[in-house]
């Protein structure tokens, strides 16, 4: 369930690094990887835990379809907190979980920074994305719909989520899903609509797979 509240964002602001300004190279076109950077991160197995957020940039007269579309913002370091979910009867569960966002990796350094910087998630002053997790109910079959309770860059919002039962045990389920979320819930980056020399789409998509353990605590 808690796998769901990766929505957020997180994340979000996936593009940081990529606005065109005076003084700098138009970063909303691909950010090359060079050798002071850090490859992009390597796919994840398919039974890895993982939470990633999707972003795009805005189309320009006159330019082709960026070949680094979408931009995968990786959470290196996230936890589940709290966990109180009965495997066999989902309903009713909770959970919390923790994105770390220091840890975020894009494949460009550059690009790393600017989403750790002021102009957009500002690390500094809001490292982590909190999501509580409740009022999960069955929809069909292993699909399951959530209240996900995001606090990020200072800002609550609350999003109507889904998610899907991969596998369970006596002990633990394990969940996937996604959730569509704009950058500006959490007044994070510049409105395109404010400035048109904003090439950082507002929608993002939030993608995970999360292992969730009955009555967990960390």
């Amino acid at each position: 369930m808690k796998s769901i509240a990766l929505l957020v964002l997180s994340t979000t602001l996936a593009l940081a690094g990529c606005k065109k300004t005076a003084d700098k190279p138009d970063r909303g076109a691909a950010v090359p990887t060079t050798s002071a950077e850090t490859p992009k991160p390597a796919p994840h197995a398919t039974d890895a835990d993982r939470v990633e957020v999707l972003a795009r940039h805005l189309p320009v007269a006159g330019q082709a379809d960026l070949a680094s579309d979408p931009v995968v913002v990786h959470f290196d370091k996230f936890a589940v907190t709290k966990a109180s979910l009965n495997p066999k009867n989902l309903e009713g569960g909770t959970a919390t979980i923790e994105l770390d966002l220091t840890s975020i990796k894009t494949g460009s350094n550059e690009r790393d920074s600017d989403l750790k910087s002021p102009e957009f998630f500002n690390v500094a002053k809001f490292a982590t994305v909190t999501i509580d997790v409740a009022n999960v109910k069955k929809q069909a079959d292993a699909k399951y719909t959530a209240d996900a309770t995001v606090v990020c860059h200072g800002v609550t919002k609350t999003y109507s989520v889904t998610f899907e039962v991969l596998a369970s045990t006596a002990d633990a389920v394990r969940i996937k899903g996604e959730q569509a979320f704009s950058r500006l819930d959490f007044s994070i980056g510049i409105d395109p609509a404010k400035d048109p020399t904003e090439r950082i789409d507002t929608a993002l998509m939030i993608q995970w797979v999360l292992t969730l353990k009955t009555s967990q605590v960390s």
